[in-house]
């Protein structure tokens, strides 16, 4: 049903008592009636525009809750990959500083044995050279008295 925009019996009575013809009158109300029910959107078209838009909205309402979804599982997995990723560096690293501080706690034990070495051959050293000292001041008070 169509809603009446327009009525023509008024239009049509006033341009006849301008001075047009009824037939001249008749034909420019149904001009005029014809321009109006084309190009102007009744209610019926605004509702009919209003629920289609509606529509639209919630497809893609949907359409995007779908996407931040595959979004959200795809993130999900990128970050589940990056630990594994990261559990393999960190792993990795681990056994590194391992081999390191064992390398370094045999570097640490060579040299407390190199030092122990030096150590004893420095005791001997002093100890001989005592002995030697002592000789000597021995040989010398001998020779003296």
């Amino acid at each position: 049903m169509t809603q009446v925009l327009f009525n023509p019996l008024p239009y049509i009575d006033r341009l006849t008592r301008g001075g047009l013809t009824p037939d001249q009158a008749r034909a420019h109300a149904e001009a005029l009636e014809a321009a109006f029910s084309e190009s102007v959107a009744t209610k019926r078209d605004l509702v009919d525009v209003k629920n289609e838009l509606k529509g639209d909205i919630a497809d893609l309402r949907a359409e995007l809750k779908s996407d931040i979804a595959e979004l959200r599982a795809e993130l999900k997995g990128d970050i589940g990959d990056l630990r594994a990723e990261l559990k393999g560096d960190i792993g990795e690293l681990n056994k590194s500083i391992q081999k390191e501080s064992g390398e370094r706690k045999q570097d640490t034990a060579t040299l407390r044995t190199e030092i122990a070495q030096s150590k004893n051959e420095t005791l001997r050293w002093v100890f001989g050279f005592n002995v030697g000292l002592v000789g000597a001041v021995l040989g010398i008070v001998k020779f003296v008295h």
